[in-house]
């Protein structure tokens, strides 16, 4: 694949992927592990990878975080901010809602993107957006009506999820995606390390087992997310993230034995048809 654009859009799409992947094995553990380990195991997998992949190449970690200054900064902070906020609001309000607000993310992204980056906007990467957004609606159905907080959560957590991968597309040359990877995972980590303490029990082999699962599947993504932001830009990339809905929906239909109703079918072909605008313009109109 000699084009690194193209290549960038297929790691994005193996990202959304081992994300959804990453849900299940939430889901699997929900219930019987509390959230803030779940967001521990989530990260310590990836900061340990990092960590090996750094070391591998030798790479001047304080350099590199000296040279992306407060970009890097920004990403593992609003990044955690992110989790933290999704994870509340998944536990307090109903699932459709909170997804339905969460999926909004790439909005942000790009408007972050002009304000910020400078990136051009035009009327294909708006349309496609916005097209992406009604399919992850039709397909969840939200109806809006959980506790106000939780939902201000949710969409808060959308909003600095944005800035966190504004922040991550600033480090572009400057900061090496195993650096990126390993301050966030390292942020994170001790964070929700501290904040697990109070609620901590040791987790059944089972349960061990899908938590390993959920910080190897969360590494796999998060390195190719990272990497494809890098590369393409961001108001470009993000759209792909709404591919997630369409993984996940075949996930649980085929792992978790939920049902697909014709309104999630209907979502996933809308979210296919913004996705694939976006890739036939962007062939056609190379930047």
């Amino acid at each position: 694949m000699k084009d690194p654009k193209t290549k960038a859009i297929c790691l994005m799409l193996v990202s959304a992927l081992s994300f959804s992947v990453m849900q299940v094995f939430v889901k699997l553990t929900s219930g019987e592990v509390h959230t803030f380990e779940q967001v521990f195991f989530r990260n310590l997998i990836s900061f340990f990878l990092a960590a090996a992949m750094v070391a591998k190449k030798n790479r001047p970690f304080l350099g590199e975080i000296r040279a992306g200054k407060l970009a890097i900064w920004g990403r593992s902070f609003f990044g955690f901010l992110g989790i933290v906020l999704f994870f509340y609001a998944v536990g307090n309000a109903k699932q459709a809602d909170v997804a339905m607000l969460n999926r909004s993310a790439p909005v942000f992204v790009t408007l972050f993107a002009a304000l910020i980056l400078k990136e051009k906007l035009n009327f294909v990467k708006i349309g496609a957006t916005l097209l992406c957004l009604s399919g992850a609606y039709v397909a969840m159905q939200p109806s809006f009506d959980s506790n106000p907080l939780p939902l201000l959560c949710a969409l808060c957590a959308a909003i600095v999820s944005g800035l966190a991968y504004t922040m991550l597309a600033c480090c572009k040359k400057a900061v090496s995606s195993e650096t990126i990877v390993l301050h966030f995972s390292a942020l994170s980590t001790v964070l929700a390390g501290i904040m697990m303490i109070p609620y901590f029990h040791f987790p059944s082999l089972k349960n061990l087992f899908f938590l390993l699962m959920v910080g190897v599947f969360a590494a796999i993504g998060q390195f190719f997310l990272t990497f494809a932001y890098q590369v393409v830009p961001a108001s470009e990339i993000s759209i792909y993230q709404y591919s997630g809905v369409v993984f996940t929906a075949a996930l649980s239909y085929w792992i978790l034995g939920e049902t697909l109703s014709t309104t999630s079918i209907l979502g996933a072909m809308l979210i296919l048809a913004g996705i694939f605008w976006v890739f036939e313009y962007r062939k056609r109109f190379r930047d």
